[in-house]
């Protein structure tokens, strides 16, 4: 029987813990539960997945300063379409003539007074089309805010899902310590009893320092992880349940291609840019200044009313270089608008592939190869103890049983972090999780 159980050991060992079985099928699982692969936490101290990612979604947006930046922006634009609507000032004048003169004109008797009121009259629709132009520029304002409330999200979800694989990364590679130390142990007894050489405790030992520099690795990835995800939020974050990785939710429905948000946007960018075609075109109509008034006659102590239309005469300058500009940009917008297009369905093609992907390599991890990895390891360990197996098979079946219950976790990430870019180019459900 030594044979197929080291075949058996080396192909398919793979994860302990009970926390890797993602979604079970209805027959009972083989693993462990997974209060024995993670340390114990009270139950205050540990919230629900979606409560505790829901929190930190929420923390992150009230916090965020990259975020209240956008909003800025977005506010200040509203500023631009009350401004846009606004009419030209009038102008007051006053004018004096004939004053400080010579001979009839001395002094101040044949002065005269004009008192007048002058308004700018606007042509060719240049306060609709500006009003447009700022309507369009804010409603790029508030997509580019979007923009960045669902980046924020994202990242939050993908530095979330982060610092819960590498919790659980440090809890196997804890457990794995513990694991080698069990072995040194037992190897130990196996040289004092003359059934191992001193060779095979050596390598016990080496393979138990290992096990303990990888572990003091993950908890520094932790921590780092932890860092990050705080930095993001804007404050502490309370202690996560690893075993949130297994919850894979349901699958994503199929995307809707050219719908993204950073593609509105450049649908609002096309909208203004050709909003600003209409006002370089009203530029090129002169404006026309009337002007009424009162003038007052020092000599004779009489008053009239002064008239005036002012008309500029467009011989040199009809703004065809804003023009030309103008629709140079509109130009621009259509092309980008275009290309998000593209980018964007390229984009969802990858992340739905990935997501599928990732989800699919987790359940077979899960629901295949780790309940008979478990009892591969198990038969392995326990053979080496009758003496049936030497220390090497041993020692190879533990590093093979890391190597993919890390696997497993990286692909419990993998499917969190890709689903997390999915619902960002989406915007499906405002990328909540």
């Amino acid at each position: 029987m030594r044979i197929p159980i080291i075949g058996l050991a080396a192909v398919l060992t793979a994860a302990w813990p009970a926390w890797a079985v993602a979604e079970p099928p209805p027959a009972p699982p083989v693993s462990a539960p997974l209060s024995a692969a993670m340390p114990a936490t009270t139950p205050a101290a540990v919230p629900s997945a979606d409560t505790a990612l829901t929190a930190l979604i929420t923390q992150a947006l009230a916090t965020n300063p990259r975020l209240k930046a956008a909003q800025a922006r977005a506010g200040a634009a509203q500023g631009d379409i009350t401004q846009a609507g606004v009419l030209p000032n009038p102008q007051l004048s006053l004018q004096t003539e004939n004053l400080a003169g010579s001979g009839p004109y001395r002094g101040t008797r044949a002065m005269e007074t004009t008192v007048g009121l002058n308004q700018l009259v606007e042509l060719g629709g240049k306060r609709g089309s500006r009003q447009a132009v700022a309507t369009a520029a804010e409603s790029r304002a508030r997509l580019d805010a979007d923009i960045v409330r669902l980046d924020l999200i994202r990242d939050v979800r993908v530095a979330h899902a982060a610092l819960l694989a590498a919790t659980a990364q440090r809890a196997i590679v804890e457990e794995q310590r513990g694991l080698a130390a069990e072995t040194a142990r037992a190897v130990a007894a196996r040289v004092q009893s003359g059934h191992d050489s001193a060779i095979q405790e050596d390598r016990a030992a080496t393979n138990l320092r290992q096990a303990e520099i990888e572990a003091a690795r993950a908890a520094r990835d932790e921590a780092a992880a932890r860092r990050s995800l705080e930095l993001l939020v804007g404050g502490p974050v309370p202690v996560l349940d690893p075993a949130a990785l297994r919850n894979l939710g349901a699958p994503p429905p199929a995307p809707a291609t050219g719908n993204s948000p950073d593609v509105a946007r450049w649908r609002a960018e096309v909208g203004r840019s050709r909003a600003a075609i209409a006002v370089e075109r009203a530029r090129a109509v002169p404006d026309v200044t009337v002007g009424a008034g009162v003038r007052r006659f020092n000599d004779g102590r009489d008053t009239a009313l002064v008239l005036g239309v002012t008309i500029p005469i467009p011989a040199f300058d009809t703004n065809r270089g804003g023009i030309h500009r103008a629709y140079q940009e509109s130009v621009e917008a259509e092309m980008e608008l275009d290309r998000a297009t593209r980018d964007q369905d390229t984009a969802l093609a990858i992340a739905s592939d990935r997501v599928a992907v990732a989800r699919q390599e987790a359940d077979t991890l899960a629901r295949q190869v780790v309940p008979v990895a478990e009892q591969a390891a198990a038969a392995t360990r326990e053979g080496y103890r009758q003496g049936k197996f030497p220390y090497l098979d041993v020692l190879d079946a533990q590093r093979t049983l890391l190597a993919a219950r890390l696997t497993l976790v990286a692909a419990y990430q993998d499917y969190h972090q890709s689903r997390a870019d999915l619902d960002r180019l989406t915007g499906a459900g405002e990328a909540q999780p």
